[in-house]
């Protein structure tokens, strides 16, 4: 699974179309070998996507795949979106799926935070479980480092893979901690600055 964080292009033998019904809305993703979630789009994200508050303004969907996330808060809430992420071809795929979609975005080619600079209103994040749990803990530092007065991170994690951990990891970083959803070993946290 580290390949999702390796720039391998020839691991794109098999793009496929994935569609999404939501909020009203049928979203339509290009996908491929080599992303995460290539085959049908991710559980986990499905659940972060149902279980947020109404969001306004600005929002990044930091290591943004292929766009799922962004792309589909940004046209129900017509937020200004930046999507980015570590690996060349998964934002190749989320400029794809944003024009798609008919949504503005930024791309941005980053590792967490190391070429972002600017502020968010709102940070959605699917963390990289794989990457280890120091990856995932410098992406919740640098995430309440880059989110304006106000501003929230939103993040889906299971259980097992650390939900307990990453509560208290919230606590240190942010002002309010709340468990938007909890359900199966499935966690939808926000941590918000004030």
């Amino acid at each position: 699974m580290n390949h999702y964080f390796i720039e391998n292009q020839s691991l794109l033998t098999n793009e496929r179309l994935l569609e999404l019904s939501i909020f009203d809305m049928k979203l339509k993703f290009m996908s491929n070998n080599g992303l995460f979630s290539c085959n049908k789009i991710d559980d986990a994200s499905i659940t972060l996507l149902n279980n947020l508050p109404p969001l306004v303004g600005t929002i990044l969907d930091l290591g943004c795949g292929y766009g799922v996330l962004g792309i589909t808060l940004a046209k129900k809430y017509i937020l200004e979106l930046t999507m980015a992420d570590v690996n060349a071809a998964a934002l190749d795929y989320a400029i794809k799926n944003a024009k798609l979609n008919n949504v503005s975005a930024t791309p941005v080619h980053t590792n967490s935070f190391s070429s972002i600079s600017s502020k968010f209103d709102n940070i959605v994040l699917n963390p990289p479980i794989h990457a280890g749990k120091e990856t995932m803990y410098r992406m919740y530092e640098d995430s309440s480092r880059h989110l304006n007065p106000d501003g929230s991170l939103f993040i889906v994690i299971q259980k097992k893979h650390g939900a307990e951990s990453t509560i208290i990891k919230f606590g240190e970083l942010f002002e309010n901690v709340n468990v938007l959803y909890k359900k199966k070993g499935c966690y939808v946290l926000q941590g918000t600055n004030k």
